[in-house]
Order: C-alpha cells, then sequence, then structure tokens
C-alpha cells in the first residue's frame, strides 16, 4: 500500500468513525484535508486562523514555528517558560514559540535580529520540521539538503509541491502522527499521549485508526472446535508483544455474560500507558489491571480503564459470537499467527 494511498484509507476511515460518534463536526463527503484538519484540531494540534483553516493559502513560518512545538508535545512548556529570542520581527502569538525554538537550537533565525515569521515555509523547511518532531538528529540523520528525501522515504509524503500551501502542512502533519519515531515502536501520536500533550480519550479512535493502517500488520487466528476465525491485528506495543506468545492455547472463561477471558501466564507491554477504551462487539483486547485476555461476543456495559485493543475478528464473527454465547463451561482455544 502506497502512503498516498495509506493516508486516503486512513482518512476515509476516519470520515466514516467521525460520521457514526461524532468526532468533529464534517461530514463524511469533506475533503481529504479538510478532514485531517479537523482531526488535528480536536488533538489540540492545529487551530486555523481567524477566517478559518485557509488550506489553500501558503505556509509561513511563523506558523510553522508553532506547529513544530505542537508536535514536539512542548506547547505547555513554551508557552509557560522563561524563553528568550534575539529577533525583533516575531508577533506576540507566535513570540513564545519562536523564543523556545531559538533558546533548544531549532531555530537561528534568517539573521541576528530577524526571524521573519511572515516568510513562506518551503516543503523542505517543513520536512525538516517533521523530522525532529520524530526524533532524527540535524547532521546525523539527515541535513537541510536531503530533508525531503528522508521525509519521502519515511512516508510523510508521495511527491514534494511546487507551492507548499497549509492544506500540504496539515496533510504532512497527519502522517507524522501515525509515523513511528526513530528506533521506536511509537507512533509520534502515541509518544503526544504519553506525554500527556494530547489527550487520551480523544487521541483513542485516532490511534486505533492508525493502528489499522500499516500494509504489514499481522494477523492471528483462533482455533475453536476445529474452526478457525481470522483476527486482524492492530499495530501497537501491546499487540506485538503479546505476538511473540504465540502460538499458544489457553483456558477461557465466561465474564458477565459479555466477553469470554484468559488470563496469560504474564503481563504483556503496555506502554505507552493505555487510555479509556470502549470495547465493541468483535475485539480481541487485553485488560492490563488483570492481565487477562477478552473476546467481546455481547454488546459491553461500559468503558473499561486499562483495556488495549489488539485487533479485530474480520472473519466467521457472527458464527463466533454465536458459539461463545452458546458456551457456558470454560474452554481451550489455541491461537497462532497467520504467516
Amino acid at each position: 500500500m502506497s502512503t498516498r494511498t495509506k493516508s486516503k484509507f486512513i482518512t476515509l476511515l476516519l470520515a466514516l468513525l467521525m460520521f457514526i460518534i461524532g468526532f468533529g463536526h464534517q461530514t463524511v463527503f469533506a475533503a481529504d484535508s479538510t478532514q485531517q484538519a479537523d482531526t488535528l484540531k480536536n488533538l489540540g494540534l492545529f487551530r486555523g486562523t481567524d477566517a478559518g483553516y485557509e488550506l489553500d493559502k501558503p505556509v509561513t513560518r511563523g506558523q510553522a514555528a508553532v506547529m513544530l512545538v505542537r508536535l514536539l508535545g512542548v506547547e505547555n512548556e513554551a508557552l509557560n517558560g522563561n524563553y528568550s529570542h534575539p529577533f525583533t520581527d516575531v508577533p506576540k502569538w507566535a513570540d513564545k514559540y519562536v523564543a523556545y525554538m531559538y533558546d533548544n537550537g531549532l531555530t537561528k533565525g534568517m539573521s541576528n535580529k530577524l526571524f521573519d515569521p511572515n516568510g513562506i515555509c518551503s516543503h523542505q523547511m517543513y520536512s525538516t520540521f517533521m523530522l525532529r518532531a520524530l526524533a532524527y538528529e540535524d547532521g546525523v540523520d539527515f541535513t537541510f539538503a536531503s530533508a525531503m528525501q528522508e521525509a519521502q522515504e519515511i512516508g510523510l509524503f508521495d511527491t514534494a509541491t511546487s507551492s507548499f500551501l497549509r492544506g500540504d502542512m496539515v496533510a504532512v502533519s497527519y502522517s507524522a502522527l501515525a509515523t513511528r519515531l526513530k528506533n521506536s515502536d511509537l507512533t509520534l501520536l502515541d509518544k503526544l499521549v504519553a506525554d500527556g500533550a494530547v489527550d487520551a480519550r480523544v487521541a483513542d479512535s485516532v490511534q486505533r485508526l492508525f493502528a489499522t493502517s500499516h500494509s504489514d500488520n499481522a494477523r492471528i487466528k483462533l482455533i475453536l472446535d476445529n474452526e478457525e476465525f481470522i483476527v486482524d491485528m492492530y499495530d501497537n506495543p501491546t499487540s506485538r508483544d503479546f505476538l511473540t506468545m504465540l502460538p499458544i492455547t489457553l483456558s477461557f472463561e465466561d465474564f458477565v455474560g459479555k466477553e469470554k477471558i484468559s488470563y496469560l501466564s504474564r503481563k504483556l507491554d503496555t506502554e505507552p500507558a493505555p487510555s479509556n477504551s470502549g470495547p465493541s462487539v468483535g475485539e480481541f483486547a487485553y485488560y492490563a489491571p488483570w492481565g487477562n485476555l477478552a473476546i467481546f461476543y455481547n454488546e459491553s456495559a461500559s468503558t473499561g480503564n486499562g483495556l488495549i485493543v489488539l485487533g479485530k475478528i474480520n472473519s466467521g464473527m457472527q458464527e463466533l459470537e454465536e458459539k461463545l454465547a452458546d458456551i457456558s463451561d470454560n474452554f481451550k482455544m489455541t491461537i497462532e499467527r497467520i504467516d
């Protein structure tokens, strides 16, 4: 799946999700960039201007500075810290953001006294900003000259644009959120949630959406009474840890007539800390406080604090739901990975 196809796939799923649960205010027919802007806004990462999103307008250096600080997860630190800069042309709305960047070596300005906040931010410049947000190091992993090539290689965009507009900035930022940090299993959004920069409850549905977008996601099969049921695994640290335990045969028991649960021999990796999650029928999950797997076959009663969804049954779901509903005693199930 190409990066562009992946981005459109994520956006289409997001549009459907927004329509179903009311996440944001756009309909499923809104343009991709508007839906992505809505997502960034709901996450607290993009606020637009007094005239709205203005996605067809050029990106200024001042606007790019604000986005970088937010995507680094340090906006509160920047706004409340005692940072400074020598530039005489920075407006009040961008002052603290530029000050944070200057004191942390993220910008040198256009000269000793000028930052040029109204100057145009190029695709190359914004690629540099996003690589920094993803923990890539200037002079080690990339140079300013190679920034666009590096950003393209890790999937932030397919092709460069001759004019870098606010809609392009939104698209690249959106892709960056779904991209793993350098030498890490965490995406940028995972890190922002773990650092407390983004509300975990707001981010939960988006994180699940990003997890389903990876073309290399694993699949597993649940084997019960010689029947196989396929689960598409989400891409998160907990699901990846669970995959290392396979194949495995487990004893399951019923829990409150809504889920079948099984206790594992050890706890799974749950970093970053799990957010509240409202499970739905057909989901395969892990409940961190008790260390048990859960397969939901009936409507769940409430949100589970510490419940991490590992995947979704995509083959034979109705048959499995009916079979699990009919089983009152404990039973054994084998779980294997599908290569």
